[in-house]
């Protein structure tokens, strides 16, 4: 059977709709890390503590190390969130990429049904000619 003329157009679609996946799984691995690292980071926070004794330097120096850590934490909230928002578009593009290249692949399979339709009717058409000639020399 010769290519269908959507096939061309399936296999771009296809490209389009293997790259979302791919930029999908990115992005949901960008989250996970993000998630992981705060995770991480509200650990570190938890195991801080301030001296109950000791200079002023010391008690300084604690409260600087538990205010970085806080700025730290904001820092991954705000990376987690800028990954939800990317796996969110991300996911987006590759429901638009699915559509389209099931769409493209659903016009192909039409188009090879109507093809082999056409076929067997012009089979069919055949075997009556070769039945009809078989028939008449059996008359002679």
């Amino acid at each position: 059977m010769s290519k269908s003329r959507y096939e061309p157009l399936v296999k771009l679609k296809k490209k389009s709709l293997d790259s979302a996946e791919r930029a999908l799984i990115g992005a949901n691995n960008e989250l996970a890390s993000a998630t992981d690292k705060l995770k991480f980071s509200y650990e570190e926070l938890s195991r801080m503590t301030l001296p109950t004794q000791g200079s002023v330097g010391e008690f300084t120096q604690a409260t600087a190390m538990i205010h970085a850590q806080h700025q730290t934490i904001e820092q991954c909230q705000n990376r987690v969130q800028n990954a939800k928002f990317n796996q969110h578009q991300m996911r987006e593009r590759y429901k638009a990429a699915m559509i389209d290249f099931e769409k493209f692949k659903y016009l192909e399979i039409q188009e090879m049904k109507a093809r082999l339709k056409h076929l067997k009717a012009q089979e069919a058409k055949m075997l009556d000619e070769i039945g009809t000639m078989t028939y008449k020399k059996e008359e002679e």
